[in-house]
């Protein structure tokens, strides 16, 4: 029997390394200044280690019409939201039928996400920001005035040898929008988190538990100034890039120290908060450097995402790796 059939009611609580399949998500639809009609779409990759390549092909495309509208081909663990991007068709209608399906087969699954124009799914930049985790404790204005990051990527070379370091370079420029936050406030008292909440942290000397395969933990951006993260977005298979997690070109204290134990915000990895852009002053603009290697041959597509911490934008690199 396969595990999918059996009710979640009768199934422990579990997590599955490998083996589940990959959910497309319809995200909405947004009006544009233009007059146009874009949608938005990411996905929830359901195992926790297993990063598959699936090209876009007969497992991983768009219906009707032209099947590669910009999907990933990568696809990292768990739930990203708002990846990518669509323009919606002339003449796309308000019902199911006039919708725009995005098909991905993986492990002996196949899930879709359609895509239409139906008036609920409307959404905005206030949406967009909620639901990506950015933006909180801003003004309300800030969030409609705040004009996205202009971003370049680029390599020091189009081609590679597999085992051979790469450096990247993302050039950030953006208006002063967002202004800074202060540090995160915490309820009090040492060994508590933000929430007041004891830590429950295991002490400095206890012996680390064994993992050959850690589980991804998806980056996030800086709360303040400008920072940039790369992905591998198509390819056919992972790479290593250094750093793993958001650039930031700021440092910051995540959150007030308290005593003795400086109580970090949720999600911050130590050394994080320390800046590593090579210019720039860290708000309007920001210089970045990165390393990629890449283990398997073929075309790759790597992405940089830029935060102004509080909106995204994107920008593609191919590189050949021979």
């Amino acid at each position: 029997m396969d595990r999918r059939d059996v009710p979640l009611v009768l199934q422990p609580q579990q997590r599955f390394d490998t083996g589940q399949d990959v959910q497309p998500i319809y995200e909405g639809w947004q009006r544009n200044p233009d007059g146009g009609i874009t949608l938005h779409f990411g996905y929830l990759n359901r195992n926790y280690r297993e990063q598959p390549s699936i090209p876009v092909g007969p497992d991983n495309f768009f219906s009707p019409g032209e099947p590669d509208r910009g999907q990933p081909a990568y696809f990292y663990p768990r739930t990203h939201r708002f990846v990518f991007s669509v323009p919606a068709p002339a003449g796309m209608g308000t019902a199911l039928e006039d919708g725009l399906v995005w098909t991905v087969r993986h492990n002996g699954s196949e899930q879709t996400a359609i895509a239409w124009l139906q008036p609920e799914w409307e959404i905005d930049e206030d949406t967009i920001v909620k639901n990506t985790g950015l933006g909180f404790g801003r003004a309300k204005a800030e969030w409609y005035d705040n004009q996205p990051p202009r971003l370049t990527g680029s390599a020091e070379r189009p081609t590679v040898a597999t085992g051979q370091p790469l450096r990247l370079t993302a050039v950030i420029e953006d208006d002063e929008l967002p202004g800074k936050l202060p540090p995160q406030r915490g309820a009090g008292g040492t060994g508590q988190t933000i929430r007041g909440v004891p830590a429950l942290t295991p002490p400095p000397d206890a012996p680390a538990v064994p993992d050959n395969i850690p589980w991804y933990r998806r980056p996030r951006p800086a709360r303040n100034g400008l920072s940039v993260h790369w992905v591998v977005y198509r390819g056919p298979g992972g790479a290593s890039i250094d750093p793993p997690d958001f650039q930031r070109a700021v440092a910051e204290q995540e959150v007030e120290p308290t005593g003795t134990q400086q109580r970090r915000y949720p999600g911050a990895r130590p050394g994080s908060d320390a800046s590593t852009a090579v210019a720039g002053d860290g708000w309007t603009a920001a210089t970045f450097e990165a390393t990629v290697t890449f283990s398997e041959p073929g075309t790759y597509t790597l992405r940089a995402f830029a935060s102004d911490a509080m909106r995204l934008t994107p920008a593609d690199l191919t590189i050949a790796v021979r």
